[in-house]
């Protein structure tokens, strides 16, 4: 069984905290200061909260775990804080390196350049620069070539709505031909996605490619990424000092909402296990499906189209093992033999876990929560996984683990199947009060965390602007 977890940032249930000194704009201080309950502790709704308190605004966020951060939430292993799930930083993640420097966290961000491999029916290829893909021997030479170029093609490329309407598969397969599809895209598709592997849209698989084209500074390198010194508990951590410094911020764990309390067409209150909350707008963060469960039914093509929208969940195992399974950080698999389609090695990026005798292995498998397999038991996890380990390394054997974590979570990624964008949800609800952000909204980019900062940033905006727009509106009405 996985050992019990360190959790970072316990609280009391209710936590009010005192005056602090963020500055508030002088366009908001002319208006009325509003209460605004933001619904989930992760970083959607720690950046909207900072945000919408420099505003002038109230802000109560709600979290129903004992802990802030959501799926950047981290667990002590030794002397360093270790994401539950694996996060990267690349260049082209500009909201993210935003707030970094307007919380003056950059002294903690490095850059690394990484190795990336492929693991293909029993072999392991180098697969991180042009080089290594025109020595990629199980694709056609010609096919080989027409992949590098679509990804050059791919990172030049900015204009992506057409691509929406087409499947990923054969617009993959037009442009690098159907031997490359079937060992490269094909497996880490069908894996990820399912049974909708067929059903993904182009845009989807675009902007993979394009964000990490973008972390080449010059094409014939290796890809560099960054990372920040003990995670994304840094940005967490900083974030939520920021708030507890404010009177205007309420933050509270352990603490489940039970419903949105409507009065004349107003989202008026929100009920939690311990009281009711009266607002004047609500911001939900929280995945879509856990948002239709705290309203009543709803009529709005607005909630019939969010509900079209599925989700898979995520199984990740976390290995802290004494020594590195390979040199890369990122290995890719197609090996009829392994159930999982790529491992990522923490420690070849952040070189920091390596001097602190840390060499973590992430081993994540996306699975509907109906499958079985989102359900099985650890152990029997930890054996299967470890087994196919060995095929990697075959030196690998289970006296390598110090330790292992399994995590889960059951909304991890919205299935994003042609013409998604039609499907997507906006900020603003047409029910008045309610605000909404969810990880379909980053579309066409995949769930990261640069999008659910910007996302989050984004809602506050929306909310600001509204309520300085009625306040606007109210004052001409009195003259």
């Amino acid at each position: 069984m996985s050992p019990e977890s360190k959790l970072p940032h316990n609280m009391s249930s209710t936590h009010k905290h005192e005056a602090g000194s963020l500055k508030t704009s002088e366009a908001v201080r002319q208006s009325e200061k509003k209460h605004i309950v933001v619904v989930g502790g992760g970083l959607a709704a720690l950046s909207a909260g900072y945000d919408l308190i420099q505003a002038g605004h109230q802000v109560t966020i709600v979290e129903s775990a004992s802990e802030f951060g959501g799926l950047a939430s981290t667990i002590q292993l030794g002397e360093e804080s270790v994401e539950r799930f694996y996060h990267f930083i690349c260049r082209a993640d500009q909201d993210l390196i935003q707030l970094i420097k307007e919380l003056e966290l950059e002294s903690k961000l490095h850059w690394q350049q990484t190795r990336t491999a492929f693991y293909y029916q029993g072999n392991l290829h180098p697969f991180g620069t042009p080089f290594d893909l025109l020595r990629f021997t199980p694709v056609p030479w010609i096919q080989r070539l027409r992949f590098g170029l679509h990804i050059l093609y791919s990172r030049y490329r900015s204009q992506w709505k057409w691509l929406d309407q087409i499947p990923a598969k054969p617009w993959l397969i037009e442009n690098i031909g159907e031997d490359a599809y079937n060992a490269i895209w094909h497996p880490l598709l069908q894996v990820k996605f399912g049974d909708f592997h067929d059903k993904i849209t182009a845009a989807w698989v675009w902007h993979r490619i394009w964000r990490v084209a973008k972390s080449r500074r010059r094409l014939w390198e290796r890809e560099t990424f960054g990372y920040l010194e003990q995670g994304s508990e840094t940005l967490i951590g900083s974030l939520v000092k920021r708030l507890q410094a404010s009177p205007l911020a309420e933050l509270r764990c352990n603490t489940n909402i039970e419903k949105f309390n409507i009065q004349d067409g107003h989202l008026a209150s929100v009920q939690t296990s311990e009281d009711e909350i009266a607002c004047d707008a609500v911001l939900s963060t929280v995945a879509l499906p856990k948002l239709d469960r705290l309203l009543p039914p709803m009529d709005a093509p607005y909630f019939a189209r969010a509900q079209k929208i599925e989700y898979i969940g995520v199984v990740c195992m976390l290995l802290s093992l004494n020594q590195p399974l390979t040199k890369n950080f990122w290995t890719n698999i197609n090996d009829p033999r392994i159930s999982f389609n790529g491992i990522i090695e923490q420690t070849n990026l952040n070189q920091r876990l390596s001097r602190a005798g840390l060499n973590l292995v992430y081993i994540p498998f996306y699975v509907p929560v109906s499958d079985a397999r989102y359900t099985a038991d650890d152990e029997s996890l930890f054996a299967e996984y470890s087994s196919m380990l060995k095929l990697i390394n075959p030196a690998f054997n289970n006296n390598w683990v110090r330790e292992w974590h399994v995590f889960r979570a059951k909304h991890a990624q919205a299935v994003c199947i042609t013409n998604f964008a039609d499907l997507i949800p906006a900020v603003r609800s047409p029910l008045n009060g309610l605000y909404v952000t969810d990880s379909a909204q980053f579309y066409p980019e995949d769930r990261s965390i640069s999008a659910t900062i910007r996302q989050g940033r984004k809602a506050a905006r929306v909310i600001t602007n509204d309520f300085n727009l009625s306040f606007q509106t109210s004052i001409h009405s009195k003259e």
